[in-house]
């Protein structure tokens, strides 16, 4: 299982691009999902011997009651074979790599080796979008959308850079690594940030910052910590708005910062006057609030959606577009706006409820392990709280890469957290037996 975690984790971040480039055959790319599918009969083969002994009840709640709003979503809109295949592709696919953790045990040897890989996944994409960017300029494409790195998507490349840089920020936490090297690290992590132009940017990273240190450090290193977090924020931003401002102005006439308090302009962003179903136009939160005052009408539709997959195009063809998809297709711009279509506000919930729980896990981790499980935890409260956020910017079901990223490494902390509470369970003192201190019977005495 080690090998092929490595090669899950080689073949999620490169192959993408390598097959967007030629050098591989593009039946590569669903490599990923074979090594899953492995992935998750050793799970059930395994797990099945240990009854997942080490998966806490309440995340067998939540999946289960997923399981349930997914099944009524397609059983109330009788949603076709090839929509709910493709729906449970996208869906289901990372899903196994949360429970491996719990039946396979990760040690910190093994940990060390994958999260170095992970960083040295992350270096490559500095060059690469720098190079992107360049390339496209010279052609005259000055839109920061083609710096995509090896993830082939900007926004979802973003947002992979800064949830490194919250377990970045977690190793300098716990000591793992100094100021000076979290510095010199974050600025080539964050560097392909500054090009891609993702203005949401300005706001995950200090949202990823700040949690890992308010949520990671230790109380009585906490104050010291935020204002070292507060320092290196604000070299992040003296590079960050200048490099962004740079390659905005010719094409924009203002930079980042008029943009945000320009009147109109970070509103016409979010709202769209004319936004409604059908519109060619949608803001952010429309694609929130427009589905859900469409759903009103459906009490069914409100809780389950209409479907997974069902208001989604598909890789594999049309045949496995969603019978709604044309219909809401200008309103799934976010994970958010997109679980509310297709599992609607009881899919969303169970979400958010799922994030909580790592979140939780990562919390407890960080507060009672010292090894390098400790370290991960402390910068993972900072990725919860930005793949949290990123439901409501970005839609981040179609890319692999962070639901692997999200659920392997969540299911590490959480069969970590479950490894603790066993061991103090085992180490605790057994109870000492009371005296009886009852006057003894005598014989013949009635009870």
């Amino acid at each position: 299982m080690r090998a092929a975690i490595t090669l899950l984790i080689l073949v999620s971040f490169l192959a993408p691009y390598a097959v967007e480039q030629g050098w591989i055959p593009s039946a590569t790319k669903y490599l990923e999902e074979i090594i899953a599918a492995i992935v998750a009969g050793y799970v059930l083969f395994v797990g099945a011997r240990t009854r997942f002994a080490n998966v806490r009840a309440e995340y067998w709640l939540v999946f289960g009651a997923l399981a349930i709003v997914v099944l009524c979503g397609v059983v109330v809109n009788t949603e076709p074979s090839g929509p709910l295949f493709a729906g449970m592709r996208a869906y289901l696919r990372h899903l196994p790599l949360f429970f491996l953790p719990a039946v396979f045990a990760i040690d910190d040897k093994t940990l060390r080796r994958q999260m170095l890989l992970i960083l040295a996944m992350a270096f490559v994409q500095a060059p690469t979008t720098i190079y992107q960017r360049m390339t496209m300029w010279s052609k005259g494409h000055i839109s920061g959308d083609w710096a995509i790195g090896t993830l082939m998507n900007s926004g979802i490349l973003s947002i992979f850079l800064i949830c490194v840089a919250c377990v970045i920020t977690g190793m300098y936490l716990r000591k793992r690594i100094s100021l000076k090297t979290l510095i010199v690290l974050l600025l080539i992590v964050l560097a392909p940030t500054t090009v891609n132009e993702t203005k949401a940017t300005l706001f995950l990273v200090p949202i990823g910052i700040l949690t890992t240190v308010i949520a990671g450090a230790r109380p009585h290193q906490r104050l010291r910590n935020s204002l070292a977090a507060l320092f290196v924020l604000s070299v992040f931003m003296s590079v960050f708005i200048p490099v962004y401002d740079y390659y905005v102005k010719p094409r924009w006439g203002y930079g980042l910062l008029d943009f945000m308090t320009m009147p109109g302009r970070l509103e016409g962003y979010l709202e769209k006057d004319d936004a409604a179903i059908g519109a060619q136009e949608a803001g952010r939160v429309d694609a929130l609030i427009v589905p859900l005052q469409d759903f009103a009408r459906d009490p069914a539709k409100l809780a389950f959606g209409l479907g997974i997959g069902n208001a989604s195009d598909s890789a594999l063809g049309e045949q496995f577009y969603g019978e709604y998809y044309r219909r809401y297709a200008m309103f799934g711009q976010s994970t958010a706006a997109r679980l509310i279509l297709e599992t609607g506000v009881l899919g969303l919930a169970l979400m958010l409820v799922l994030l909580m729980m790592m979140f939780r896990d990562a919390k407890a981790v960080a507060a009672r392990d010292e090894t390098l499980h400790g370290a991960l935890a402390a910068g993972w409260t900072g990725v919860i709280a930005v793949i949290t956020c990123s439901m409501v910017y970005k839609e981040m079901i179609p890319f692999g890469t962070l639901g692997f990223f999200l659920f392997y490494f969540s299911g590490v902390i959480a069969a970590r957290r479950m490894a603790l509470r066993q061991r103090a369970r085992a180490q605790a003192p057994l109870p000492v037996p009371r005296p009886n201190l009852a006057p003894a019977r005598r014989p013949g005495t009635a009870i």
